[in-house]
């Protein structure tokens, strides 16, 4: 009950946001931001991932990078002095050719001041030479996308580049080869998948030490294949009870096995440096399909590869669309987003925007409060652990209505008309 109310909430805060075609960034207010990079190119698309990717073409690798290092040349000027926190390379699959992304990073190293580099990856590209050159690279931050160690569930899903084995000897390879902190992504409330495949999962990770696991729900936007199969009962997913009781059995598990919650989705083993992918107060997207998000507003580049090229080639940004916000609506995002980390401090807020969150989030605090949904005191505002499947639920929320709104139009057309959440 408690979360349909919260999904009507969470519908109508992101209701309106209307974003319409749009060329010139909306450039971060602060000095110091992050970078997304994105290489759409996957070997095997899978169909439940609503993210911008397109089958692997030879041709279209060095035109590519080529438009990336002119995107980056174009920020460089627009961005002068502003520092880089960090550069987050995702996808797509962006270890699809190593060496590509390696020379786009070592270019964009050049150009800025990079704190630290944290690199999406697929198990069947982590050679140990992949491996070592992504370190050579300054990439100490590591994702690994295994979604599970069982053959039968990769296979229900359709994730067909890795089998469970090729995963497991991925994942070890790369412990031993000193990376900063190295994050496995996984899936539960999948097709088929039980609560002995979910069990025996969990048990690898504990059992390999993995420094950091993000284990999420599968996502199925509309447009999406996997969506459709299951709208025409081709594909049968389990009920919200189970999802729930799923959710549950992760967070026994994992705390039970000296890890902590380092965000709704997210495990760390205790000391462990966290890692994460959509943390960032402010960045800047690189690469077709990339968004950027700033105080003032978020936009998008086109996410067509071949539009994204043509742009670059003649020296203009491939911003596609986007919407300026205002500034009460950047702080109920910011808000969201830090709830998804489980809470925040109030001086991080007066930091961030100028003014304290009671003040201006008051109604927004007093109906979390009342759903017992955030702890406050003096100095923070915390999830409790009791909150923590609404919190999942309200960011499913999120996901499933603003941002597979902005993907679906994105995918529609390569410069998409004015649109509404």
């Amino acid at each position: 009950m408690k979360e349909n109310v919260l999904k009507i909430v969470t519908q109508r805060m992101l209701k309106g946001s209307k974003f319409s075609p749009m060329r010139e960034p909306i450039l971060p207010v602060r000095n110091k931001i992050g970078i997304y990079l994105h290489i759409p190119f996957c070997k095997v698309p899978c169909p439940y991932c609503p993210y911008n990717r397109y089958p692997f073409r030879e041709e279209l690798k060095k035109p590519y990078i080529d438009a990336i290092k002119k995107e980056i040349d174009i920020y460089k000027e627009r961005l002068d002095s502003t520092k880089i926190s960090s550069l987050y390379i995702g996808g797509g699959t962006p270890t699809i050719r190593v060496r590509e992304l390696v020379e786009a990073v070592e270019y964009l190293k050049q150009c800025f001041d990079v704190n630290e580099i944290c690199v999406e990856a697929n198990p069947d590209d982590l050679s140990g030479e992949s491996l070592e050159a992504l370190l050579d690279s300054d990439i100490k931050k590591l994702s690994i996308g295994v979604q599970s160690f069982d053959d039968d569930v990769l296979k229900n899903i359709g994730r067909l580049s890795h089998e469970g084995k090729t995963a497991f000897d991925a994942v070890k390879r790369a412990l031993n080869k000193g990376f900063d902190t190295i994050n496995v992504d996984m899936m539960f409330a999948l097709p088929g998948q039980t609560f002995t495949h979910l069990k025996r999962d969990l048990e690898t990770l504990a059992n390999l030490e993995v420094p950091q696991v993000t284990i999420y729900p599968l996502l199925l936007f509309p447009y999406v294949r996997m969506a459709k199969d299951v709208k025409a009962g081709k594909t049968k997913l389990p009920p919200a009870k189970e999802e729930k009781t799923m959710y549950d059995e992760i967070i026994t598990f994992l705390t039970s096995h000296n890890y902590e919650p380092a965000s709704v989705w997210s495990f760390s083993r205790k000391g462990v440096e966290k890692y994460g992918s959509v943390e960032r107060e402010e960045y800047i997207g690189i690469g077709a399909g990339a968004m950027s998000d700033t105080v003032l507003g978020v936009y998008s580049n086109t996410f067509a590869v071949d539009e994204y090229i043509n742009t670059l080639n003649k020296g203009v940004l491939p911003i596609a669309f986007g919407h300026e916000s205002s500034k009460k609506e950047s702080m109920v995002k910011w808000f969201n987003m830090r709830l998804y980390e489980l809470g925040f401090r109030k001086e991080d807020f007066s930091n961030h925007f100028g003014c304290t969150v009671e003040e201006t989030l008051g109604s927004l605090i007093r109906i979390f409060r009342s759903l017992k949904l955030i702890t406050i005191d003096d100095d923070s505002i915390k999830v409790p652990k009791s909150a923590f499947y609404s919190i999942h639920s309200i960011t499913k929320t999120f996901l499933l209505t603003y941002i597979a709104k902005i993907c679906e139009e994105g995918m529609k057309t390569p410069w998409p008309k004015e649109f509404e959440i």
